[in-house]
């Protein structure tokens, strides 16, 4: 921590980058949280973006301000591309909320409704829950949107144990 606080003195200190840096240490080490909140602050002060959202959000879900980083989520969802939807949608099946799971990954195939990987991506999260008909017409739609290989080969992998393939 006082290694950031050193950094962030000098002229790392002038961009969003370091300042989201030093954040995430602090929240990946578990240290500091109000700090963490400060330095995301300072990160979203310079670059308001799907990043440095979502690690005020991951600041605040630390401190307990669960309705707070939910809102911050949403927002960075709205600015998020493909690929940090996607990724997020991930983290929340790795947490067991498939729920959630399912509504962000739905936002990302309405927002890149051309994207085979989206609802591969969605698929995987209705199987998670447990919802074989909608997994299967999710992986159904993302082979008529010309996937890349590997999308292609998962969901084809996918529709096969659902014994729809």
């Amino acid at each position: 921590m006082a290694n950031a606080k050193q950094e962030l003195m000098g002229q790392k200190g002038f961009t969003w980058q370091a300042y989201a840096s030093a954040a995430n240490y602090a929240l990946a080490n578990k240290v500091a949280n109000d700090q963490a909140i400060a330095w995301a602050d300072q990160a979203l002060n310079i670059n308001r973006s799907f990043q440095t959202l979502q690690i005020k959000a991951n600041a605040l879900q630390a401190a307990d301000k669960k309705e707070d980083a939910e809102k911050l989520m949403k927002e960075a969802v709205a600015l998020g591309n493909e690929n940090d939807i996607n990724n997020y949608g991930y983290v929340l099946l790795q947490q067991g909320q498939n729920d959630k799971a399912i509504e962000v990954f739905t936002m990302n195939t309405t927002k890149f409704p051309t994207s085979a990987n989206t609802f591969d991506s969605l698929g995987e999260a209705y199987v998670a829950k447990g919802d074989s008909k909608n997994a299967i017409r999710n992986f159904k739609k993302a082979l008529t949107l010309s996937p890349p290989a590997a999308t292609k080969a998962n969901s084809e992998k996918y529709l096969k144990q659902l014994g729809a393939m």
